[in-house]
């Protein structure tokens, strides 16, 4: 057994070990403590050299380097900018989110909301009258509205239907117009239209004839939320109906013009939508919101009017 010096890192080591010099044995292994080897044996030299100074060797200044931790390493800088950037974005959608739930959640308990929805509507522009009169040819009205396909009429399967858009309706019967019915507030039959206050309607009624009270349901005045006078729909409107019945020289058919309050808008309030009249307290003003002109004639097989009922 003997004492020997590694001729790399100068430190002795007992030759009978197998692994040589331990630094040696730890490099091979690749551990990062071979720094810390390194060091030492730069202050064995170091320690030599003040254990002999008549030798005249220059005392060296040892710069002594922290280990670096096995457990830690260092991320690069292209890496370090991505992650950060992921969690900016991680972080950004996260707060959209939140955003959004928060404005859904206000939506829900927030106070009710009124917005402008008129029924009926005002008209869109000029009123255009309808020349089209019961008991007349149905092909006078493909001429001046076209020719839809005709749909069966629930109820009465004698008749064909034809549909003008959502407000203009007409039935034949016999190739003949049987039933004419708009609620387009830009439309007129005889200077009849639609959104317009009763007493207007009663004055163009008053041009075929005496008009009378139709069927009308048991009015109901309309309930106070939050402030304004509504109904509980549209649909929830009470509603009366003036009639005319126009008879030889002058005619075989009837006209009926459905009246209902007018709505001024809409109150949104958790999951309903009330129709408003008004403010609280408002009294409902009657307007034309529907007219049908239907055939009172009786037409044969062969499209002759054979009697006016």
């Amino acid at each position: 057994m003997a004492i020997v010096r590694c001729p790399v890192h100068k430190i002795p080591y007992n030759n009978a070990n197998p692994r040589g010099c331990p630094a040696c044995a730890r490099e091979g292994a690749r551990d990062e403590s071979a720094d810390v080897i390194r060091e030492l044996a730069r202050a064995s030299r170091v320690a030599r050299g003040m254990e002999n100074p008549a030798s005249g060797a220059t005392i060296p200044v040892v710069e002594v380097i922290a280990p670096r931790s096995p457990t830690t390493s260092e991320t690069p800088g292209w890496l370090a900018r991505a992650l950060a950037l992921a969690r900016a974005r991680r972080f950004r959608t996260l707060g959209i989110v939140a955003v959004a739930v928060l404005i859904g959640i206000l939506a829900v308990v927030s106070g009710p909301r009124y917005v402008d929805a008129p029924d009926p509507p005002p008209a869109d522009g000029n009123v255009r009258p309808l020349l089209i009169e019961p008991n007349a040819a149905i092909s006078t009205v493909f001429t001046a509205l076209g020719t839809p396909r005709p749909e069966p009429v629930p109820d009465e399967p004698q008749l064909a239907r034809y549909r003008y858009g959502t407000g203009l309706v007409i039935d034949a019967y016999n190739q003949h117009v049987h039933r004419i019915t708009f609620s387009l507030p830009n439309r007129s039959w005889k200077g009849i239209t639609v959104g317009v206050p009763e007493q207007t309607v009663r004055g163009a009624l008053a041009l075929l004839g005496a008009a009378r009270e139709g069927s009308r349901q048991p009015p109901h005045p309309p309930e106070s939320v939050s402030g304004y006078a509504v109904y509980s729909s549209l649909d929830a409107r009470p509603q009366r109906m003036l009639l005319v019945e126009v008879r030889p020289p002058n005619g075989c058919y009837g006209v009926q013009v459905v009246l209902r309050p007018q709505v001024v808008g809409a109150l949104l309030k958790g999951s309903n939508r009330y129709a408003v009249i008004g403010e609280r307290d408002a009294l409902p003003q009657w307007v034309s919101t529907e007219v049908l002109v239907t055939s009172r004639a009786e037409i044969g097989p062969d499209g002759t009017v054979t009697g006016c009922g």
